[in-house]
């Protein structure tokens, strides 16, 4: 095994192009291991933990792309080296050279270049991110900020000033938005339409806009907001304006907050702003049971009912429930008391994983996720879990699991080969920014779990969040995982639903 540390000085690059090249290098022959970030002192501190080390590497700044690589062989280490070069000098395997013409180096050199730009994008290092962003507002533009590890007292300032310029700033660590049909971060290719949504949840906002597509209901807007907008200490300064611009958009004509664990005070006062706007609203607070609704703002349930209700009002029914409603239901059950018997969620979206413990709960499945992070091959805790393989703690130092799935395979492997897990419990989200075909990687997974369970059933539920035009071919996912022996659901939620219901003896599926 060689292992080696490559530095590029000076050499910038943002989040999303870090782990493209990542996976790309990765995906090698002879590659066992790359990891591409930049070289702030956390970062090297991790590597240095990982086993990496090196004069260079110690010498790396913030502002230098640090590339990790272990490989077999130093015959690997060299293609991976020539793979690093190609990706950074804009060549890529077809050998399609990249154009020769200078790249802005400020926000104002980009805003200058062309001056009808109205936002700009912010991914650099979360320490330098606010600097960025303060710099779009002097220009008078919104931002999209899609840096992480961004100071919370920085993301107050960015806001109040921004909303007293009358301008957006979403996020920090914002994944998701579709501002006029127009994707920015993680996002699905959905039709526009006449609704507006304002989300502090990426995949929540995701999953909204492809149940809405499968439905025929384009969205207007699609404004995320970052997922601390609705903490008491930034008080939903975003969500606010937001909501202000989709009131005022005349082709938006119903609109949905979606949100986790807004802080009681944030929650009253965006109640009381949707109850006065002007347009039908439903919100969605994930992984909580449905609100009362009240002066004439809906709460709902599950995402899936949210988009029922936006759908009714979009085509003229209203949005008053029904005790008939299309939402996520099933017999009820007892859960099984057999410790041989249980049930593991693995989730790439941290908001699914919320909406999937939630309806488990009310299904009787009580589910805990892991105090500490989860490792292949280690012992599971007892009883049902439902883990995040996007949190911090298994993302630090390698790429979200919907860009690189390596960390969440080994851990379907490791879950999957366990003889009392009977249930595997999965999502998958697609659309642009995401792996480019992720089925046939966790469906290996599977298999080799199976494989090592000595004939032992193992039955595997997965939720596919993509729409009709994802890069991906939703479609093509879908069947490969039934093609599998998976059981497939739209949803999160039904995934979830169904689930219980195998664990619980109400569903009989042909499992392998």
């Amino acid at each position: 095994m060689s292992a080696v540390v490559l530095v590029r000085e000076g050499c910038y690059q943002d989040s999303a192009r870090l782990m493209q090249v990542g996976r790309e290098i990765a995906a090698l022959p002879g590659v066992v291991e790359a990891v591409a970030m930049m070289g702030t002192g956390a970062n090297r501190r991790l590597l240095y933990d990982a086993g990496f080390a090196g004069a260079a590497l110690d010498r790396a700044t913030p502002m230098d792309m640090v590339v990790a690589l272990r490989a077999e062989d130093d015959a690997a280490l060299g293609r991976a080296r020539e793979a690093l070069d190609r990706a950074l000098a804009g060549t890529g395997p077809a050998g399609v050279e990249a154009t020769s013409e200078r790249r802005p180096a400020t926000v104002a050199e980009a805003i200058a270049a062309d001056p009808a730009t109205n936002l700009v994008s912010v991914a650099v290092p979360g320490p330098y991110a606010a600097f960025v962003a303060h710099r779009a507002l002097d220009a008078g533009r919104s931002v999209f900020l899609f840096s992480d590890n961004v100071p919370l007292e920085d993301e107050v300032a960015l806001k109040r000033r921004a909303r007293d310029l009358g301008l957006l700033v979403m996020g920090p660590d914002c994944g998701t938005a579709i501002l006029s049909g127009t994707g920015l971060g993680f996002a699905n290719r959905v039709d526009r339409g006449p609704v507006g949504i304002v989300g502090a949840s990426g995949t929540g906002i995701q999953e909204l806009c492809c149940i809405l597509d499968r439905e025929g209901v384009g969205v207007s807007h699609a404004i995320g907001v970052g997922s601390r907008d609705l903490s008491e200490v930034v008080g939903g300064a975003m969500s606010e304006s937001g909501l202000a611009l989709l009131a005022a958009d005349p082709a938006t004509r119903c609109v949905a907050l979606v949100a986790k664990h807004p802080a009681a005070a944030v929650a009253e006062r965006l109640h009381g702003l949707l109850a006065r706007l002007g347009k039908p609203a439903v919100v969605r607070y994930l992984g909580e049971p449905a609100r009362p609704s009240a002066d004439g703002v809906l709460y709902a349930g599950s995402l899936d009912e949210a988009a029922e209700l936006l759908s009714a009002s979009v085509r003229g029914g209203g949005m008053a429930r029904s005790d008939d409603r299309a939402t996520v239901r099933m017999k009820v059950g007892r859960p099984s008391r057999d410790t041989e018997q249980r049930l593991v969620g693995l989730f790439g979206g941290g908001s699914l994983a919320a909406e999937a413990r939630c309806v488990l709960a009310a299904r009787g499945v009580e589910t805990t996720s892991p105090g500490e992070r989860l490792g292949p091959g280690a012992p599971l805790p007892p009883g049902h879990l439902v883990v995040d393989t996007g949190d911090d703690a298994y993302t630090v130092g390698r790429p979200h699991p919907m860009v690189d799935q390596t960390g969440r395979c080994d851990l379907i492997l490791s879950a999957g080969s366990d003889p009392t897990v009977t249930v595997l419990l999965l999502d998958l989200v697609l659309g642009d920014g995401a792996h480019p075909d992720p089925a046939p990687e966790l469906v290996r997974a599977v298999e080799d779990a199976r494989a090592a369970r000595d004939g032992r059933a193992l039955a595997v539920v997965v939720s596919v969040c993509g729409s009709r035009r994802d890069p991906q071919g939703t479609g093509r996912q879908e069947r490969l995982f039934q093609d599998a022996g998976f059981l497939v659901e739209p949803t999160a939620a039904r995934a979830a639903d169904a689930a219980a219901a195998l664990l619980l003896g109400i569903r009989k599926e042909v499992v392998r």
